[in-house]
């Protein structure tokens, strides 16, 4: 087992996970990882954790992420299509929409947070994954445009409409890669990776309670989307258990934050900070 001092020593990779509005958990983990004096050197994400992954990656102060995070607001990021807009598309059972909100005063709040315009101006290597919809692959992101790859890993389906980069359409990666351990273990080979792992709601508990919900099938089929993903997880941590690198995950309990619920996301902050540090002090 490694001390807290040898870690410190250690290159380091931290990879943090999708979960819908989780940016918050996971800056909340990463400012009290520089409490602890571990300092990543290389970083990966996917959807909410690509924000953070980014903004570690450009070497910004935890003190301005932090800034950056509880100032921000519902109409920051929110410009969705006209009500009637919408409807007329319903009424074409939706073919060829893209989704609700447009995307654009997401991009414009990408690149004010981002200090960096390109993945070549990072202090450190950082991995986006995305899913390329015409070539049918996930993609894992390391060069180019940042806020680019950061919003096309974001780009939730039916939330919001597809990002294209190259010409092609792209949509969230956590869909197709919830912890891209492989690939930062691949991009950077690390001695060390941490994972700030955000784990789906619907994977708690091993009860059949998604029958008693409304339309029982398609939750069914929501969770098992999400098992896939958590198995491919898995996959990937014993994978680089074969690389010979370590695995420390992290798997805090968080309160839930949304659109609706912004206003939680400094609690959710300061519990993950706080689960973060309580972590290390058990395991060393």
């Amino acid at each position: 087992m490694l001390t807290l001092e040898q870690l410190r020593a250690k290159k380091v990779g931290l990879v943090l996970s999708s979960g819908f509005f989780g940016f918050y958990a996971h800056a909340g983990c990463l400012c009290a990882l520089a409490e602890l004096g571990i300092q990543p050197q290389g970083y990966a994400g996917s959807s909410a954790g690509a924000i953070i992954a980014a903004l570690g990656a450009s070497g910004m102060a935890c003190e301005h992420i932090r800034e950056s995070l509880f100032s921000l607001q519902k109409k920051d990021f929110w410009d969705p299509e006209p009500w009637y807009r919408v409807a007329l598309h319903g009424l074409r059972l939706f073919r060829g929409w893209q989704g609700y909100l447009n995307g654009d005063r997401f991009a414009a709040l990408l690149a004010r947070m981002l200090p960096v315009t390109t993945f070549e101006e990072l202090r450190c290597p950082c991995v986006i994954t995305t899913i390329n919809l015409n070539s049918k692959k996930r993609e894992w992101r390391t060069a180019g445009n940042l806020a680019d790859a950061v919003q096309a890993s974001c780009t939730v389906p039916w939330l919001f409409k597809f990002k294209t980069l190259d010409t092609d359409l792209h949509v969230d990666g956590g869909f197709a890669d919830k912890a891209p351990v492989e690939a930062l273990a691949r991009h950077m080979q690390p001695e060390v990776l941490i994972v700030h792992y955000l784990k789906s709601s619907n994977l708690r508990g091993e009860d059949q309670s998604f029958l008693t919900g409304r339309f029982s099938p398609g939750r069914a089929k929501t969770l098992a989307v999400t098992i896939g993903r958590h198995e491919h997880y898995l996959t990937q941590k014993r994978l680089a258990g074969q690389m010979g690198i370590p695995v420390l995950e992290i798997t805090p309990e968080l309160p839930s934050v949304s659109p609706a619920h912004i206003d939680r996301g400094p609690a959710a902050f300061e519990e993950a900070r706080r689960q973060t540090l309580a972590f290390f002090a058990q395991a060393f």
